[in-house]
C-alpha cells in the first residue's frame, strides 16, 4: 500500500521535499491510516507533519476517545498535534441553523486558520477509492454532467491533497490492523436514514453481488477518464475560447457567430464557464445548461431575453451573446438551507422558522392549517433542505395521480409572478419536492395505513414587526 500512495504522490505531484503538512484527523480508521502512512514517508520527503483534530463538542464520549488517540499517535510518531475546539451547540443556540452545514463551515475555517498560523504548505485529507466510487454513484443518481463524474479531485489549488484516493477501504483496514493501530468508530456511518449510507451498505453491495463484482472499480475508472476529460476541456477552453470572451463585474459575452461555430459539447462547456465567471458560487445544474444551449441553438439571433436564474439574464445584442446580472439580490434561486430534523430551524434572512417533530395524525384533517403538514417519515431521505423555485421544477400535488410543473401549479393557485420565487420549497434528499410551503404537500410523502412513523412539519414567519 505504501508503494501505491508513493506512486500517487509522484504521479500527481502532491508533495514536495520539506512540505509542512496538516493531516485532517478525526480518529476514524481512514484518518489514522493516512497519518501513519505519511509518517512512514516523513523522512523520505522530509515532511513536517501536524495532526489537526477539530472538536465540535457534539459527542463528548467519542470526542474524549478521539483526543486520547490523537495525543497517543502524536507521541508515537513524534509529530505535532493540534486540537481546535468549536462550540457548535453554543453557536446553534445563538443562531439556529443547519448543524451539518455549520460544522462543515467551522471545520474548514479551522483548517484555514491553522494553515495560516503555522505557514503550512499542504492539507492532507483521507478520502479513498471507495469514497470516490460512492460519490460518483451518488452524482449519477442525482443526475450529473460529465464534470460531476470526475468525482473527488486528488488535489485542489495545490493545497488540499488526497494521497489515498486510489486506496480501497479494505486495503486501509488491512494496513491499520497489520500495524497494530487503533481507531474510533463513528456510529452514524451505520444509520440507513442517510442516503450515502444506503449507497454504501445496500445499493452498491447489491449491484456487486447481482451484476458486477468489480462495480466500484468500474466507477473509479469512469471517474478517472472523466477527470482527464475535464482537464482537457479546461486546457481547450483556456487556449481556444477564453480570449474570445469579454467580461466585467455585471456581464460576460461572446460573439454569437463564434459561439455557434463551436462543437455542441464545447458550446455547453462555454455556457457553463460563462455563468461560473459571472457568479462563481452559483450551483450549476447540468440540465439547465443543456436547455440553455438548445434554446440558443434553436433561436440564435432572434433569441428573446430571458432569465435562467433569478437575477441572471441571457440575451443577444448587436450579435453578442450576453449573460448578465439583472438583480444583485439573487438569493431566492441560489441559496439552499439545510434542515436539522432535531432542532428548530431559524432562517432569519428569509423570515422562516421550521420545526419537525414526531406526531400522531390529527382527528380532524380539515382543521390543519396551511402552515403544517404530516408526512410518512420512512419516505424521507436526509438531508432535507429549503430552496426556492427553479425552472423545470415539478411535483405530484396531494390528491393528484400525476406530476405537475410547479409553474402550472402556481398558475392554478393564482399566485402572482412576483411572488413565485419567494415561496419556500421543502426538498427531499433525493431532490423531490416534499411541500410547496403554505400551499400543498406532495402525494409521494403522504401518511398511509401502513405508516409506522409520522412527522409533523410546521412553519411560521420570524418577522413579527
Amino acid at each position: 500500500m505504501l508503494d501505491k500512495v508513493r506512486k500517487s504522490i509522484e504521479t500527481n505531484n502532491l508533495l514536495q521535499a520539506g512540505d509542512r503538512v496538516i493531516v485532517g484527523f478525526s480518529g476514524g480508521i481512514d484518518s489514522v491510516c493516512l497519518l501513519a502512512v505519511l509518517n512512514q514517508l516523513k523522512m523520505e520527503y522530509r515532511l513536517e507533519l501536524w495532526a489537526l483534530y477539530v472538536n465540535h463538542a457534539l459527542r463528548p464520549d467519542e470526542n474524549e476517545q478521539e483526543l486520547q488517540l490523537l495525543y497517543s499517535l502524536g507521541e508515537r510518531f513524534k509529530i505535532g498535534v493540534k486540537e481546535i475546539n468549536i462550540d457548535i451547540p453554543g453557536k446553534l443556540r445563538q443562531k439556529q441553523q443547519s448543524l451539518q452545514l455549520l460544522a462543515r463551515e467551522q471545520r474548514y475555517r479551522a483548517f484555514q486558520q491553522f494553515y495560516d498560523e503555522i505557514n503550512a504548505t499542504k492539507i492532507a485529507l483521507a478520502h479513498h477509492r471507495d469514497d470516490q466510487a460512492e460519490t460518483i454513484m451518488y452524482r449519477i443518481i442525482r443526475g450529473t454532467g460529465l464534470d460531476g463524474l470526475a468525482g473527488i479531485p486528488v488535489s485542489r489549488d495545490n493545497k488540499i491533497i488526497r494521497p489515498m484516493l486510489e486506496i480501497s477501504r479494505e486495503e486501509i483496514r488491512e494496513y491499520v490492523l497489520s500495524h497494530g493501530l487503533n481507531w474510533v468508530e463513528d456510529s452514524s456511518n451505520q444509520k440507513l436514514i442517510y442516503q450515502r449510507n444506503r449507497l454504501r451498505h445496500q445499493l452498491i453491495p447489491q449491484i456487486e453481488s447481482s451484476y458486477n463484482p468489480r462495480f466500484k472499480e468500474a466507477l473509479f475508472r469512469l471517474g478517472a477518464i472523466a477527470q482527464e476529460q475535464r482537464d482537457f476541456m479546461e486546457v481547450l477552453f483556456n487556449s481556444d475560447v477564453l480570449a474570445n470572451i469579454s467580461r466585467d463585474e455585471q456581464k460576460v459575452g461572446i460573439a454569437l457567430k463564434q459561439f455557434l461555430s463551436y462543437h455542441p459539447y464545447l458550446q455547453y462547456y462555454i455556457l457553463k464557464q460563462m455563468v461560473a465567471m459571472l457568479i462563481p458560487n452559483l450551483q450549476l445544474e447540468f440540465v439547465k445548461i443543456m436547455r440553455l444551449r438548445e434554446k440558443i441553438r434553436n433561436e440564435n439571433y432572434s433569441l428573446d431575453p430571458f432569465h435562467i436564474y433569478k437575477g441572471v439574464m441571457v440575451r443577444v445584442r448587436d450579435g453578442i451573446l450576453i449573460i448578465e446580472k439583472t438583480d444583485a439580490a439573487i438569493r431566492y434561486n441560489q441559496q439552499i438551507y439545510q434542515i436539522d430534523t432535531h432542532l428548530p430551524n431559524i432562517f432569519a434572512d428569509i423570515n422562516l422558522l421550521l420545526r419537525i417533530e414526531p406526531a400522531i395524525l390529527p382527528v380532524q384533517f380539515d382543521r390543519i392549517s396551511n402552515d403544517e403538514i404530516y408526512i410518512d417519515a420512512s419516505k424521507v431521505t436526509l438531508p432535507l433542505t429549503i430552496r426556492f423555485w427553479r425552472p423545470g421544477d415539478h411535483f405530484q400535488p396531494l390528491g393528484l395521480s400525476g406530476t405537475q410543473k410547479l409553474h402550472d401549479f402556481f398558475i392554478n393557485q393564482k399566485i402572482a409572478k412576483s411572488q413565485r420565487h419567494r415561496i419556500p420549497l421543502l426538498i427531499n434528499g433525493d431532490g423531490r419536492i416534499v411541500w410547496v410551503v403554505g400551499y400543498r404537500m406532495s402525494e409521494e410523502f403522504k401518511v398511509v395505513e401502513s405508516t409506522k412513523e409520522v412527522w409533523r412539519i410546521t412553519v411560521e414567519t420570524t418577522d413579527r414587526d
